[in-house]
């Protein structure tokens, strides 16, 4: 497991470009972290890097936004609403692990839909305002994605 500090918002979105350089369909990337730790903000600079010109924001009421991208679509789901519900019989297996790159905030509450092969990233706020620890795992085969992290930074 990889540990990446990020000093602002910048650095979180230009980390999310070099993951997203990695990028394929079926990709999926679980996004943990508490409120404000970074998630979104890093979906933001993902998306860019793969040439979603709309505005990402967080979908926390209509749990998923899907994003058109230059070479296949983005799914952006926000889990945190299904803490007591869950996603299963909801259709959401139909999106993750498939034609797209999957990115899940809050993916504790969609665990039964979490593919073996998968990039973790877990986000934690540090003493200062912006800066952030974002712990990367990779599982099954993108550990490729891991090891290629660590080689760029």
């Amino acid at each position: 497991m990889k540990e990446i500090l990020t000093n602002n918002t910048s650095e979180t979105q230009t980390f999310a470009q070099q993951v997203a350089s990695f990028a394929k369909p079926g990709l999926v990337i679980a996004l943990a972290g508490d409120l404000g730790a970074g998630k979104t903000t890093f979906t933001q600079g993902f998306a860019r890097a793969l040439g979603v010109n709309a505005r990402v924001k967080s979908p926390t009421f209509n749990i998923m936004n899907t994003y058109v991208a230059n070479d296949f679509p983005i799914y952006h789901f926000d889990a945190y609403r299904l803490e007591e519900t869950g996603a299963q019989d909801q259709g959401f297996e139909d999106y993750v692990g498939t034609d797209g790159v999957t990115l899940i905030e809050w993916p504790q509450y969609m665990k039964d839909l979490l593919p073996k092969d998968r990039l973790e990233l877990n986000f934690t706020r540090g003493a200062q305002d912006d800066v952030r620890f974002i712990q990367v795992h990779g599982i099954g085969s993108a550990e490729s994605i891991e090891e290629k992290l660590c080689l760029l930074i």
